[in-house]
């Protein structure tokens, strides 16, 4: 389980550099049809930054709920937390990209 723990950490300290960067504007990292047919490209880049910051926090709680809870069961609540953050982030995300379509 520390193993799965310092994985979901690792990840989540990328997402969140991602994230910071995305705040700040920088627009470099992202590509697509909706960022090509956008105006307002920092806009954009701050809104993804939203998402992308829940996930990476989410990441690093899984982590966390992998080390904390001490049963056999405990990485099955962890990908459970994940797949319920991920979900959320997807529906966030359309509705981002819906907006500056």
């Amino acid at each position: 389980m520390i193993a799965f723990s310092i994985m979901m950490w690792f990840v989540s300290i990328i997402l969140l550099f991602l994230s910071i960067s995305l705040l700040r504007g920088n627009y470099v990292s992202v590509h697509g049809k909706v960022l090509n047919s956008t105006d307002d490209k920092k806009s954009y880049a701050k809104s993804l930054g939203k998402p992308i910051l829940l996930l990476g926090v989410g990441i690093a709680i899984a982590g966390i709920i992998a080390i904390v809870i001490q049963h056999e069961y405990s990485i099955i609540i962890a990908v459970a937390f994940i797949l319920i953050i991920v979900m959320s982030v997807v529906i966030w995300v359309g509705k981002i990209q819906k907006r500056f379509s």
